[in-house]
């Protein structure tokens, strides 16, 4: 008998300990949806914290508990870490904002959304000053991690990225030239709309790729205001072609590719990068 009370004092014991660690975690992010939009407030421990707003075009099904945001602390210093970086001498996870944020809906949440999802990350842990290295970097789970930035901003570090599908987000400094993030973002988008060639249009995907040769050529000549003006020309295309020549639709189950949304996320990221050649 004695026994049995012992048991069951350790078993109640341990239950108490479990609800306690998973009330923190959900303490830890507090998400809120409206319509189309989703605001996050994330605090970590050792005063990380975020602001993450998330707005879709067109979002079905999205609640907090489909759209599966979590965050964590990460080691910085992490070999398994630094290894999904695609240059892990170069680019460094920032020391002071240590924080990666995952959004992975379970497969059968029943959400999907259409076009292209802007992401906001805002924190005061880091500062932004003119010239920063500072840069919001996007990953598949557990995959390797690649440049998204949009925009960025002071108060105190603010930035933008956008996406046709659901990632791990993090804050580095990428110290690489600004050429060489050009010529890498510009084989991603290259890359890419090869991959997708066999689900879009044929009439449109060759117009598409008319395009990116164009842009190519003008970043090869240094007309890089020129090759931004033709990324948005590239982007409009897709805009008006989304849904109906190319696919623009990503969902939980994962069956399905949000090619237009994926695509224009490419060009956005590489029209910031060609902006910074000086």
């Amino acid at each position: 008998m004695l026994h049995i009370k012992k048991l069951l004092t350790l078993v109640l014991t341990s239950t108490a300990m479990l609800v306690s660690t998973i009330s923190f975690a959900s303490e830890s992010v507090s998400v809120n949806v409206q319509g189309n939009k989703v605001e996050a407030v994330i605090h970590l421990p050792g005063n990380i914290s975020a602001d993450m707003t998330l707005q879709f075009e067109n979002a079905v099904g999205l609640t907090k508990e489909s759209l599966g945001l979590t965050a964590e602390i990460i080691d910085v210093t992490s070999l398994d870490f630094i290894d999904r970086l695609p240059d892990g001498l170069n680019i460094t996870p920032s020391a002071a904002f240590p924080m990666m944020i995952t959004i992975e809906p379970l497969a059968n949440s029943g959400f999907s959304f259409s076009g292209l999802a802007s992401v906001d990350l805002h924190t005061h842990n880091l500062e932004y000053t003119a010239g920063t290295p500072l840069r919001f970097f996007k990953a598949p789970l557990n995959g390797e991690f690649k440049d998204i930035t949009m925009t960025m901003g002071a108060g105190s570090y603010r930035t933008r990225g956008s996406t046709g599908r659901f990632s791990q987000f993090i804050i580095v400094a990428d110290l690489r030239a600004p050429l060489v993030v050009v010529n890498q973002k510009f084989n991603d988008l290259q890359t890419a709309l090869n991959d997708f060639s066999p689900k879009i249009n044929a009439a449109v995907y060759s117009m598409l790729l008319q395009d990116v040769n164009e842009i190519n050529q003008l970043i090869l000549s240094n007309n890089y205001h020129m090759a931004s003006s033709k990324l948005n020309d590239f982007n409009r295309r897709i805009n008006d072609n989304k849904g109906i020549n190319i696919p623009d639709v990503w969902r939980s189950s994962r069956d399905i590719h949000n090619v237009a949304g994926e695509l224009m996320a490419y060009a956005n990221t590489l029209r910031f990068s060609l902006r910074l050649i000086k």
